[in-house]
Formats: C-alpha cells, structure tokens, sequence
C-alpha cells in the first residue's frame, strides 16, 4: 500500500523513516502529522512569577515530554512496519513494536496524571499559589488537556481503520497463497466465492488468533508483576516480624529490669507489696518531673 492511498483514506501524514534504533533515545526515526502542532507548543517553556526549581510542576512536565516524545517515535515506527512490510509474515518485529508501544503509552499516562495532579493541587487552592497567574494556570490545564487528547489520538491511529484494513490485506494474501492451485482452480463464480469466503474466513481467524496472543502477553506481564508484588509484600512482612520480634526482647528486658529495681526498692522499704511500690515509683517520677518544671518554666 502507497502512502498515497494510506492518504486518500484519512491519514494525513508523511514518514520520514531511515532506520529504527532499539535504544529509546538514540532513535533515528521521525514522524510529522497533524500531532507535529500540539508537539511543538508543548516544548514552549511556560513562564511563571515563582521559582521553577521549587515547582514540581516543571520537573513532571519535562519528563513527560520526554515521554510523549517516546511514544510519537514508538508510533512512528509502528506504522512502518505496518505499512512497508507484509504483517502476516513479520509478525515477531509486528509484535514487539505494539509492545514497545503499550509500555511507552502506560509510561506517558502515569507522568500525566502526576502534572494533572499539579494543575489540581493549584486549582483547590489558589491562596496558596498567588505567584501562578490565571493565564499561567490556563495554561497548565491546556497542557494536560492537549497532551491528554496528543495520546488518545495515538491509540487511535494504532486502530484505524487504514491499520486495520493493511493487516487484513496483508493476511488475505498470505492465505491466498496457501490456497494456490485451489484457488486458481475455481472456475464457476460459486466456486470462486466459496474460495473467496474460506480465504476471508481464515485471514480473520489468524488476526484474531494474533489478538488474543497479545492478550495473553499482557496477562502473563500482568501476572509477573503481582508475583514481583507479592514477593516485596513477603519481604516487607519478614522486616516487620523481625521487627516485632525485637521489640517484644526489648520489652521482656526493660521488664526484667523493672522487676530487678522493684526488687531493690522492695529490700529498701521493707515491703514486699508490688502496688505500693509501684505508686512510690510513680509517684517518685511525677515529683522530678515537676522539679524540672519548676526549674525551668
């Protein structure tokens, strides 16, 4: 498929693909379409009466830039690999970059929310951040809306119509020539459409097929993860008992030693009444501590 009927059917864009790097920050690649607008008024640094250092804002702003960079190279070569090679047959490079794509996409949303949550923060209290202006508020929440709808619109161009239909294309001419003698065979037009459903039938088995693969990666990510989880919960509750454990040693020592000083206190007084000797103890301390007080208030 040309760029230009990918055109003709609603993507407007150019690719500029040389090459494509696995390191995130070496690559080469470049992708202009109509994301190039938001893009380059999102590097615009906004100006601000307070100091940016202290801003958390700025800091959250710059990685997620960064990332939203990430994703728009990550689409980029997406989209050629899905428009210059054959999908049904490149299906292992296919599938690393979707992957490769869906880190990058979680990457950006989690930066997102860690600037809205900002934007939100000066919002709910405007008292306390008089040095951010209204028009520097505005926009702070036109960053957030503009870099929202920047990766909603990259999820959609994974599943667009265009990808969709090149896929398909793509798994209909492989079944095509599995088919071979068979199809050049038919020779009635119901024997032509029988072959025509059957190849169909088998393109949209296969990209199925490719989905719930994806499906079962993302479980298996998933899974890894809460056993990754459930592995630091176990080491966290393992401090926490040792923990405990030496609190509780603590206690039994700092009980012995009582008994030890109620025992010599005992021996001093002449009584061996653990109450009374508990309230000359108490009362004991109350007394040095108004000493202190009197002293020193």
């Amino acid at each position: 498929m040309s760029y230009a009927k990918i055109e003709e059917n609603g993507m407007k864009g150019s690719f500029s693909l040389p090459y494509a790097d696995a390191d995130e920050t070496s690559s080469s690649i470049s992708f202009s379409s109509s994301r190039k607008g938001p893009s380059s008024a999102l590097s615009e640094p906004l100006r601000g009466n307070g100091d940016e250092s202290e801003d958390p804002f700025f800091v959250f702003r710059e990685d997620m830039n960064r990332k939203l960079e990430l994703v728009d190279e990550g689409l980029a070569e997406y989209l050629r690999i899905v428009h210059q090679t054959d999908t049904a047959v490149n299906t292992n490079e296919l599938k690393e970059a979707k992957k490769q794509l869906k880190r990058r996409f979680k990457n950006a949303e989690s930066t997102l929310k860690d600037v809205y949550m900002t934007v939100q923060v000066v919002e709910t209290d405007r008292s306390k951040f008089t040095h951010i202006s209204d028009a520097e508020l505005y926009d702070r929440q036109m960053l957030v809306e503009t870099s929202r709808d920047r990766l909603n619109r990259a999820k959609n161009d994974i599943q667009s119509e265009v990808v969709k239909a090149k896929m398909m294309s793509d798994e209909r001419a492989k079944a095509l020539r599995r088919a071979g003698a068979a199809v050049l065979g038919a020779k009635t037009d119901g024997q032509r459409e029988n072959t025509n459903f059957i190849v169909n039938s088998q393109a949209r088995t296969s990209l199925l097929m490719q989905h719930q693969d994806e499906t079962l990666d993302e479980l298996d990510d998933a899974v890894t993860r809460v056993g990754h989880i459930a592995g630091n919960i176990h080491d966290e509750i393992g401090q926490q008992n040792k923990i405990l454990t030496e609190m509780e040693e603590d206690l039994d020592r700092a009980e012995e030693e009582l008994g030890m000083v109620l025992g010599k206190l005992a021996r001093f007084l002449k009584t061996k009444d653990r109450w009374q000797l508990s309230t000359i103890l108490f009362l004991t301390v109350v007394a040095i501590v108004l000493f202190f007080s009197v002293l020193y208030l």
